[in-house]
């Protein structure tokens, strides 16, 4: 009996074929499952990450809200905040942000607390909250009374568009003003004494440096300059090429025959300072300069550091008394000087026997007092060099033109004091300062002299000496 073969057919039995479809849909679903679960993660993702930056934005937006508030409290110290929501932005991109503010008194008068509440909104609808954040800033006034400049033979220079607000401004020597310099403004006129007490002239003067000249024209005005207030300046009798010496709201302008008394500059006792020192180190030890991280120093009083100091990078100290410095002293960075509170309306004297030169973004910051800083240069050209306790003569004469303390940058030091005993301060840039003094003032580009404040409030300037981010916000 023969038995045929069997071959292969290529087909599955049924109940195999049945399995294997039940598997592939198992698996879609599966892969749909994931899919899904992948889509919802992203979109999960991408809602945190928009609300993160939502969140970033409501914290600009309370950092806006301080900031306007600082400057609607230097317009009007009587600035109470933003009761209603001041709109910052609104796009398709960001939504709508919006900050209130409210500023109250602290203990003592002279500081304030200002709290700012930024809120982002999403579709800029102003009904869907996204992010909340509350800053809390403390801000000091400071404030001064006497000279704003005070320049001795040497004279003040102003170019570019410097400008001397609010405070009396003395000048022994002469004034030129060129660019678009201006001592004054209409709405706040100052008075300007200027004594010509520049000769005789030349290279040489001799012996008889400084006496008041009989004869010239103490104020040279070019053409976009002007001054505005009460103006006393002996043997000057011209306005100015284009009546530039106005009177402005209160000024009497130029007073024809006054004679401007020769006012003494500031005097300080350089050596009864440097008798009350104790405690000496190096002017780069890193107990005084930050050397090292973490950067935080504090200057005790009756400080001497020898040799040259310098305050860079973000090294923040605090200063609590007077200090003395045998070289230079260089302020630059992102660095801080504080003044502290325990001094209370006492201001510290730092004295240096070369140069001060402050640069960068440097900040100085007054106690809850408004107390600043007094930095003054002792550099002379005279053989006496620093030490020198009178000048006159050639000695004079020289030692006026040589620069010895310099601020530029973008620093912000309001209340601050500085003095070339015996030479020239420069400030340049937009440096912002207290007041000023030296034996000749050189003032460039859109630097502003401060002297308490230089806006319609007239009794302070507010600067922020605390940040507090409350928690939970």
């Amino acid at each position: 009996m023969i038995r045929k073969l069997r071959t292969f057919s290529g087909r599955l039995p049924h109940r195999e074929g049945g399995y294997l479809l039940v598997t592939v849909l198992a698996i879609a679903i599966i892969f749909a499952v994931i899919g899904v679960a992948l889509l919802q993660s992203a979109a999960s993702q991408f809602r945190l990450s928009s609300d993160d930056l939502y969140a970033d934005n409501a914290l600009y937006v309370a950092e806006a809200g301080i900031e306007q508030s600082v400057h609607q409290l230097n317009q009007d110290g009587s600035f109470t905040g933003y009761a209603t929501a001041q709109q910052f932005f609104d796009d398709t991109t960001q939504g709508l942000g919006t900050f209130t503010t409210a500023v109250t008194n602290d203990a003592g008068g002279n500081s304030k607390t200002i709290t700012a509440t930024g809120i982002t909104y999403r579709y800029s609808t102003p009904t869907n909250v996204v992010s909340t954040k509350t800053i809390k800033v403390t801000v000091v006034g400071t404030a001064s009374s006497g000279y704003s400049v005070h320049s001795g033979p040497g004279g003040l220079i102003l170019s570019g568009s410097a400008d001397i607000t609010n405070g009396d401004v003395y000048v022994n020597g002469t004034i030129t003003l060129s660019g678009a310099a201006k001592i004054g403004t209409a709405n706040d006129p100052l008075n300007v004494h200027v004594a010509n007490d520049v000769c005789p002239a030349g290279a040489n003067p001799g012996s008889t440096y400084p006496q008041v000249c009989t004869s010239g024209q103490p104020i040279s005005l070019a053409q976009s300059t002007n001054i505005y207030g009460t103006v006393c300046a002996t043997g000057q009798t011209s306005t100015g090429p284009n009546n530039n010496i106005q009177g402005g709201n209160g000024g009497q302008g130029l007073v024809a025959g006054c004679t401007a008394p020769v006012v003494s500059p500031p005097t300080y006792d350089r050596s009864g300072q440097i008798a009350a020192v104790t405690t000496t180190a190096s002017g780069t030890s890193n107990a005084y300069t930050c050397q090292s991280w973490p950067f935080n120093r504090t200057w005790p009083a009756n400080l001497e550091l020898t040799g040259n100091v310098t305050i860079g990078n973000s090294c923040n100290v605090t200063v609590k008394g007077n200090a003395y410095i045998t070289g230079n002293l260089t302020i630059n960075g992102a660095s801080t000087m504080t003044v502290d509170n325990s001094l209370g309306t006492t201001r510290p004297v730092v004295i240096v026997d070369g140069t001060i030169t402050v640069g960068g973004s440097a900040a100085m910051v007054a106690n809850s007092s408004g107390t600043g800083i007094e930095f003054i240069s002792f550099k002379s050209a005279a053989s006496c060099g620093a030490a020198c306790t009178a000048l006159s003569g050639n000695d004079l004469y020289n030692s006026q033109s040589q620069a010895t303390v310099t601020i530029g940058g973008a620093v912000n030091l309001p209340g601050m004091v500085f003095q070339s005993y015996w030479g020239k301060l420069v400030l340049g840039g937009s440096g912002h300062v207290g007041a000023i003094a030296g034996q000749t003032i050189d003032l460039s580009g859109a630097g502003t002299v401060i002297f308490g404040t230089t806006l319609s409030s007239g009794t302070q300037t507010w600067t922020i000496t605390s940040y507090q981010q409350p928690k939970g916000t």
